[in-house]
């Protein structure tokens, strides 16, 4: 239920646990010829998913233009009539609840026999998980798809939060299409 109120924020910042280049895993159909692959249909997400978090449309309009202009700069026309469509993309956002458990040992051995001891840390924190799929129109079934992982941290600042985006869709399309 926390997670819920907390979403709007979490997120705006599915994408901010990146400070060096994110990285996504990728599998795709090798006998499917993405070569003539032109146009991409972004299909509505389904909200009624138990394992995908409520997003609000602000939210999805967002990530939807992340994923836009990454694969329109790599050529590829979005299209909004399913019938024009060479793919269709779908999306969808997994969150769980994480715990990190550090342990440091703080022991001092200047005029002491075995003194100190340790420090435990924990962290609970939101895991994200991002599956973009790759649809092909006519046998309806996944070709192509990238998963990106990070923590959900709060973003304040809106352009921060912006590039977070864009380095995220950068991460998850680096492996499209398939060589």
């Amino acid at each position: 239920m926390a997670l819920r109120v907390l979403w709007p924020c979490l997120l705006a910042l599915l994408f901010t646990a990146c400070t060096s280049t994110p990285t996504a895993n990728m599998d795709f159909d090798s006998s499917f010829d993405f070569g003539p692959v032109k146009t991409i249909a972004i299909q509505p997400i389904n909200r009624t998913v138990a394992s995908t978090i409520i997003v609000s449309d602000m939210q999805v309009s967002r990530i939807n233009e992340a994923i836009t202009q990454e694969l329109e700069q790599r050529g590829y026309r979005m299209v909004a009539d399913n019938a024009q469509a060479d793919l269709f993309l779908t999306w969808h956002l997994i969150t769980q609840e994480r715990m990190d458990v550090r342990n440091y040992n703080t022991s001092i051995r200047y005029n002491c026999w075995n003194c100190g001891g340790s420090n435990v840390r924990v962290t609970q924190f939101t895991q994200g998980t991002f599956i973009v799929d790759l649809i092909d129109p006519e046998r309806l079934q996944s070709v192509w798809r990238s998963v990106f992982e990070s923590r959900l941290r709060n973003q304040p600042d809106p352009a921060q939060a912006e590039e977070n985006r864009r380095a995220a869709a950068a991460a998850i399309f680096a492996g499209f299409p398939p060589n």
